[in-house]
């Protein structure tokens, strides 16, 4: 972690004093005042027509009952304007504000560029877009992004924090019967995000550069891609992609009228920017898996198997990735549900057997929320936790994690799989497993359509592995949330 922020902030120049020069108080205040003005928006802004849909991915926004509409009103105004002979252009937008408490940083372990391991700071997100269809089957879609970090006086990240103006999606789609093409910058996610996803919690999201080809059929679809990750710079329409590549099938298919689903998935993974065990080399990576699970009416699971084979250098990959989820509903009138999760990542077993056995995340979603610096590899996890709907438009998630490392002879990693753990020169110099229990509640008020709050706290009570490695200080997480979209 050490080594990859220092030659960040060397390429970047002095951020530092870059920041200092052009993030003037007015900037910070005036970001606060679009903060605080959320909230309050928050609760004024009425709902439009219930059949229009906002998704994650704003590509898949559906607004076509407004298409023929003559009578809009609010920001239904911003959908479908005509451009004459069935073409359509489309506006839609986000402003999200972020107020983040951090309490021991990394356990308390942070390289010798930062100045504090407290830290408060407001994360900034704006992003806007436009959606131009052009008969009805071709269209354009272009999204610009807008992303900052203030009060924070540490070294950027830029892929997590900072993005100052990106071109974070353009796109041309061929929209056929079944089939749809689609080429250029774009957002991907499969699955439950434990493969590939958008990345939404950090303050800069994820795309990818490439093409992707999807098929539908009556009770599922297939999906063949051929992309690379787009690497988010800090400055203005600096960002870079085509440093590794992914390219792979991943196919849904529905049984029981749509009560039971079954993912699989094959991937090959190309890239020479990831190290393990601080050891720098060239991944040629093949993932297979399958996701079985449900959507029944009480009961519920989702198993979900992955394997890696391939090369790193002289190295052959012999790792894997096993999960498992079961829930029951327990309140039917405030959609109570309890659950258990389990998940068992491999690590790395022997340095000198000749193969490498860390399970590679590839471009999952932090699987422990913003506040633990660790990702799903190398893991052993056991959660219990409770969701729960107490007033309508709120919902509360509470859960604990029960964590440890799998193998003693790896490190652990963070979910962008930059190793983290133990420092370099002391690879192998405990034998302590037990990363310790984080304690997390999330909560989400969805005021409308357009806006929503959350707060979320976690604290992570260390174990045995991070004092044996370094401060290992006790982490608290806070966020309070405010989030606009059109």
């Amino acid at each position: 972690m050490k080594s990859k922020i220092i030659s960040s902030v060397r390429q970047n120049g002095s951020g530092h004093d870059y920041q200092k020069n052009n993030f003037t108080l007015m900037s910070k205040k005036i970001s606060l005042s679009i903060f605080i003005t959320l909230l309050l928006v928050t609760t004024v802004v009425s709902s439009s027509t219930a059949q229009n849909k906002i998704s994650w991915l704003r590509y898949d926004d559906d607004f076509t009952s407004l298409k023929k509409d003559t009578l809009k009103k609010g920001f239904d105004k911003a959908k479908y304007i005509s451009l004459g002979k069935n073409n359509y252009i489309s506006f839609g937008g986000e402003l999200r504000e972020q107020y983040q408490k951090y309490e021991n940083l990394n356990f308390g372990d942070v390289p010798p560029t930062f100045s504090a391991i407290h830290v408060n700071q407001l994360w900034h997100r704006l992003m806007v877009h436009a959606d131009i269809e052009l008969g009805d089957h071709f269209r354009v879609f272009m999204q610009l992004s807008n992303t900052a970090r203030f009060f924070n006086d540490n070294p950027m990240t830029p892929e997590i924090d900072e993005n100052q103006l990106s071109l974070h999606q353009a796109f041309a789609e061929l929209k056929l019967k079944n089939w749809n093409f689609r080429l250029g910058h774009q957002e991907l996610f499969y699955g439950n995000h434990r493969l590939i996803t958008f990345r939404e919690g950090p303050n800069t999201r994820l795309a990818f550069d490439g093409l992707v080809i999807k098929r539908k059929f009556n009770n599922g679809s297939l999906d063949f891609f051929a992309v690379s990750k787009v690497i988010s710079k800090r400055y203005v329409f600096d960002d870079e992609s085509m440093h590794d590549g992914l390219l792979g099938i991943y196919g849904t298919q529905f049984y029981a009228n749509r009560k039971l689903g079954l993912d699989y998935y094959f991937l090959n993974f190309q890239s020479r920017d990831r190290m393990y065990n601080y050891q720098a080399g060239y991944e040629n990576r093949q993932t297979c898996g399958i996701r079985l699970f449900s959507n029944l009416k009480t009961v519920n699971f989702e198993f979900e198997g992955g394997y890696q084979t391939g090369k790193f250098n002289d190295l052959t990959i012999d790792a894997y990735n096993v999960m498992a989820d079961v829930n029951a509903t327990v309140m039917s009138a405030k959609k109570g549900i309890i659950g258990f999760a389990a998940n068992i990542a491999s690590g790395d077993k022997d340095s000198t057997d000749k193969k490498l056995n860390t399970y590679n995340l590839l471009y999952a979603k932090p699987a422990y929320g913003l506040a633990a610096p660790i990702g799903a590899t190398n893991m052993l996890s056991l959660s219990p936790y409770l969701k729960i709907n107490p007033v309508q438009k709120l919902n509360v998630l509470a859960q604990v994690f029960f964590l440890s490392r799998n193998s003693n002879q790896d490190g652990t990693y963070s979910p962008g799989m930059v190793q983290n753990r133990p420092r370099p020169n002391a690879l192998f110099a405990t034998d302590k497993k037990t990363l310790g229990q984080l304690y997390l509640l999330e909560t989400s008020y969805q005021q409308n359509k357009h806006c929503a709050l959350a707060f979320d706290a976690s604290y992570f009570k260390a174990g045995s592995y991070p004092k044996a490695t370094g401060n290992g200080n006790d982490i608290l997480y806070l966020s309070l949330k405010s989030t606009f979209k059109f």
